[in-house]
C-alpha cells in the first residue's frame, strides 16, 4: 500500500493558538473551518500534486469528514479528477469538543448535504446510512488513539487493490498515531512519537512484501510542503 498523508490547510482555531502562542479555548470553534490562507495553502497544495510523478499516482482520496479536513480535500479531489471517500474514523484526536480542558462536551458532526456544500465530490461511508456523523468525541487516551490509527491502516489496506496509491486528509494529533502504527514505531515513555507537521504538508508511506515474504516500510518523504512559500507556512 501506498499512502499520501495530508494535514489540512490552516483552521481558525490554528490561527487562535498561532496567535496566542497557546492553547486557546476563548473563541475556539469545535467543527473550526479553513481560514483564507488556509484555502490558499489547499489550492496550492492541488496545484503541486497534479505536477508531483508519485501523486499523479493517487487513485483515491479519502478524508476526515470534518470540516477543514473536507474543505482541504475539494480543490485537490477537482486537480485529480477524483472522488472524496468520507473516512468517518480519521478525525483528530478528542473527537469535535467544545473544551476547555476538564469542561469538554461532545458535539455532533456536519450531516452529508451541509459538507457536500463545501466539497461536491464528497462520498459519504456507508455505515453511517445517510445519517450524520456523531462527531467522535473521545476521552485522550493514546491506547485509544492508537487502536482508532490501526483501524483506519486497516481500512486503507483492505480497500488498496495491486498498484493502488491512496491520499488521506487528516490531522496533526492523530496522523501521529497513523504514521507511528503504519512504521510499527514504539512509543517514548508512553507518549506517540511526535513529528511537527505544517498545514497542508505531505508524508508519502509504502508499506510492501518483499520477495522473501517479509514486511519493508519505506518512508518517500515526511512534512513536505514544497507548495508553500515561507510566508504561507504554519502549523
Amino acid at each position: 500500500m501506498k499512502l499520501l498523508l495530508i494535514r489540512h490547510g490552516q483552521s481558525v482555531n490554528n490561527l487562535l493558538e498561532q496567535e496566542t502562542a497557546s492553547p486557546c479555548y476563548e473563541g475556539r470553534q469545535a467543527d473550526p473551518p479553513l481560514t483564507e490562507l488556509g484555502h490558499e495553502q489547499a489550492r496550492r497544495l492541488a496545484t503541486w500534486v497534479v505536477g508531483n510523478a508519485q501523486c499523479q499516482r493517487v487513485t483515491h482520496l479519502y478524508s476526515s469528514l470534518t470540516t477543514r479536513a473536507v474543505q482541504t480535500a475539494a480543490p485537490l479531489a477537482q486537480a485529480m479528477g477524483l472522488k472524496v471517500q468520507g473516512l468517518q474514523d480519521a478525525y483528530e484526536c478528542g473527537g469535535l469538543n467544545t473544551g476547555p480542558e476538564g469542561q469538554f462536551a461532545p458535539v455532533p458532526g456536519r450531516d452529508h448535504a451541509s459538507l457536500l456544500t463545501d466539497c461536491p465530490p464528497l462520498l459519504w461511508p456507508a455505515e453511517l446510512h445517510g445519517q450524520g456523523w456523531d462527531g467522535g468525541y473521545e476521552p485522550w487516551d493514546h491506547g485509544h488513539f492508537a487502536a482508532r490509527a490501526a483501524r483506519v491502516k486497516a481500512q486503507l489496506r483492505t480497500a488498496a487493490a495491486e498498484g493502488d496509491v491512496l491520499a488521506l486528509v487528516t490531522h496533526h494529533d492523530f496522523a501521529q498515531f497513523l504514521i507511528g502504527d503504519l512504521l510499527a514505531l514504539p512509543e517514548l515513555n508512553g507518549e506517540a512519537l511526535t513529528f511537527r507537521l505544517k498545514n497542508t504538508a505531505t508524508t508519502f508511506l509504502e508499506l510492501r512484501t518483499t520477495a522473501s515474504g517479509t514486511q519493508e516500510r519505506v518512508v518517500h518523504w515526511l512534512n513536505s510542503a514544497p507548495h508553500l512559500t515561507p510566508d504561507l507556512i504554519t502549523g
